[in-house]
């Protein structure tokens, strides 16, 4: 009797249910857009271009730990750092060492501001001349790292920087009309100087840049001793799962040994803290909304379960049980909430795009890493909602199901919301007709005057 009453309540009274179903949408669509967020902040990764060569690359962990008491016991909090994280560049004798490593390969990086000139265009003293060549960014590394990318990336044109020189990129020393002889001015964070330009080394998608010898780069990168990642190149005849076997044998728990999808977080760190970011975002305001949801869903059922008191009240007088009414009120919240849930999925992905692309043009999050959309975040949404509306149901069916079967609900209403009541109207309009009325006249008896006790 429940499910029909149920199914006949909201086909033939489907306005009572806007509420619940508009409430249901919105909250479908709110938690499937932090969902989607948390999936994508989970399962996030950029792929690897420097380091698509290289199948095992070692890196510092991105996170610092802070421990800290709590009530008398020792706990650990992590927090991302921000800035790069950097390895000792004494790992790289040890991770080469190793039989089935062919070469580890240091990468370094640090910024470089430069004013290019040839040689034509400097003075007998070595200043520069009006119309000297475009000043701009490079990035500095170790002669090392070349090759890091792939056989591609190797040098070109004249020979591997010694002291005080420098080989730069053929697409910059082109643009700057600079050719292998030329003296460049470059400013690096532990230094500044004059270099000599030995070779040109192929085109690099990262952009100009320029290779010292190992030991400047070191001296003048403004972080000495230490390397951004080293690039572990395995020998012939020697699969991933060997080779990182190896390296993390060698490493220990000096660094993080990173493979697959894994490398990309070496190559971008700003990936770790887009994560958390996401997490965070995802995880709290995903629960807040479904908190939220709750609520409302409960506010809305109960209201639409407060109009019909009378109707309950009447099944209640005609022998329905308070288990039945129950039942009726979580079966109607229930048939409204499947739908509703899957109609706020479409919103809910396209909440999570806008989100998402918000904080890429801000920076926030890489612009390299994709939106997860899946099937769970769906899910969840789905069996969230749908639990909502029976906890609504349950709770909004508390009070209905403890009518009495002689309750006043099941009577004719006399006070309506928002009209003056017409009980009192009527009862004193009605007192002059039940005076003139024959049968309410009052019929006046003569009494008998009692007996007195002497007559006994």
């Amino acid at each position: 009797m429940s499910n029909g009453l149920a199914r006949a309540s909201v086909r033939f009274r489907p306005a009572s249910f806007v509420g619940t179903f508009v409430a249901l949408l919105f909250g479908a669509a709110v938690i499937m857009a932090c969902g989607t967020l948390l999936q994508t902040g989970i399962t996030a990764s950029v792929p690897s271009v420097r380091y698509a060569e290289a199948p095992v690359v070692v890196a510092a962990d991105p996170n610092v730990s802070i421990k800290y008491k709590k009530n008398g016991d020792d706990d650990t909090h992590e927090q991302p750092l921000s800035e790069r994280a950097r390895v000792d560049a004494g790992l790289v004798a040890g991770i080469a060492g190793q039989p089935g490593v062919a070469a580890a390969r240091p990468d370094t990086s640090f910024p470089l501001q430069s004013t290019l000139q040839s040689a034509a265009q400097s003075t007998a003293q070595g200043a520069p001349r009006n119309g000297a060549g475009p000043a701009g960014p490079l990035t500095g590394r170790g002669f090392a790292a070349l090759g890091i990318a792939g056989p591609q990336d190797k040098l070109v044109e004249g020979r591997a920087p010694g002291v005080d020189e420098v080989v730069l990129d053929a697409d910059t020393a082109r643009a700057a009309h600079l050719a292998p002889g030329a003296t460049v001015a470059l400013s690096a964070p532990g230094g500044s100087g004059s270099y000599r330009i030995s070779g040109l080394a192929a085109a690099q998608q990262a952009g100009p840049t320029a290779w010292f010898a190992d030991q400047q780069a070191d001296r003048i990168s403004g972080h000495p001793g230490r390397v951004d990642a080293i690039a572990v190149q395995p020998r012939e005849g020697v699969d991933r799962k060997t080779l990182t076997a190896q390296v993390k044998q060698a490493v220990g728990g000096a660094a993080e040994v990173l493979s697959g999808k894994g490398r990309g977080e070496a190559e971008q760190p700003v990936l770790n803290e887009a994560k958390v970011m996401l997490v965070a975002i995802g995880g709290s305001f995903g629960g807040t909304a479904t908190m939220t949801a709750v609520f409302v869903v409960v506010s809305t059922v109960a209201l639409a379960t407060g109009q019909r008191a009378r109707e309950f009240a009447l099944l209640r007088a005609v022998g329905a049980t308070p288990r039945q009414i129950r039942r009726t009120i979580a079966t109607e919240a229930m048939l409204v909430a499947p739908l509703a849930a899957a109609l706020g999925i479409l919103p809910g992905v396209g909440l999570a795009r806008w989100w998402f692309d918000g904080m890429v043009e801000r920076g926030v999050v890489p612009a390299d890493v994709e939106l997860s959309v899946g099937p769970l975040p769906m899910l969840i949404a789905v069996v969230l909602c749908t639990l909502a509306a029976l906890a609504a149901g349950f709770f909004a069916a508390r009070r209905p199901r403890r009518c009495g079967r002689a309750r006043r609900w099941a009577r004719p209403p006399w006070n309506r919301p928002g009209s003056v009541s017409s009980a009192p109207c009527w009862a004193w309009s009605s007192r002059p007709a039940a005076w003139c009325s024959p049968r309410s006249r009052p019929t006046w008896t003569a009494r008998t005057p009692p007996t007195p006790r002497s007559a006994w």
